[in-house]
């Protein structure tokens, strides 16, 4: 899921790590280290409690000294949110007949990816931002509200379209959106077997439905 969404191997976290950090102005970014300490963090979160997850034990994990890494992030949450948003993966929109179709297709193929370590980092990551407010609002900032702008955009298309309102809440409509996925597929949560995975997306579509209905242009 966009502010929402099978098993990544470490290789998998610091390739997608690389691409997703962000780059300080000014400052040449090195990959391979960035890569290495986001990996090694994952790695920890999957592993210990939140507590446990400190910069020594990630300076220890990781072989990266406390100066290069704190060279890279400026506190321990912004590298722990760069760490839990290094394995999401962003939504792919590939057209469909309506922005609706569109966008429940991106949706279910991201949620597909809610499973397993992923799942497990979005739970994490909603627990830790409950106790930690500097957390949450860097997760938010530098990239939660980032990976909305393809949603945005593609509610965009479908008011410029003509198919939905011309004074739609662009960003309300994402809020409900993404609320059906998160309490369907991480507080709700589908079972293992084919059966329940299938009824979750089911209701999810048949939700997500009755809110665009609402937005269409009448």
């Amino acid at each position: 899921m966009p502010d929402a969404v099978g098993a990544v191997s470490v290789a998998a976290v610091a390739a997608e790590a690389t691409v997703a950090a962000e780059r300080r102005p000014g400052r040449p970014r090195d990959t391979a280290l960035e890569s290495t300490v986001l990996a090694a963090t994952v790695e920890l979160l999957l592993e210990r409690d939140t507590r446990d997850v400190t910069i020594s034990a990630i300076t220890e994990r990781s072989g990266v000294s406390r100066a290069a890494l704190y060279r890279r992030w400026s506190s321990r949450e912004e590298l722990l949110a760069a760490a839990l948003d290094s394995v999401r993966s962003n939504l792919g929109f590939q057209r469909r007949d309506t922005t609706l179709e569109t966008i429940l297709a991106s949706y279910e193929e991201a949620a597909i990816d809610v499973d397993g370590r992923v799942g497990a980092l979005v739970k994490k990551r909603v627990a830790m931002g409950l106790e930690n407010d500097e957390l949450r609002a860097l997760s938010w900032d530098k990239h939660v509200s980032r990976r909305r702008e393809p949603i945005a955009e593609e509610i965009r298309r479908g008011i410029s379209s003509g198919e939905l309102s011309p004074d739609l809440d662009v960003e309300a409509m994402i809020d409900l959106i993404n609320g059906l996925y998160y309490y369907q597929f991480v507080v709700r949560a589908p079972g293992s077997d084919p059966a329940s995975v299938e009824a979750t997306r089911s209701r999810v579509r048949n939700a997500v439905t009755l809110v665009w209905e609402g937005a269409l242009r009448r």
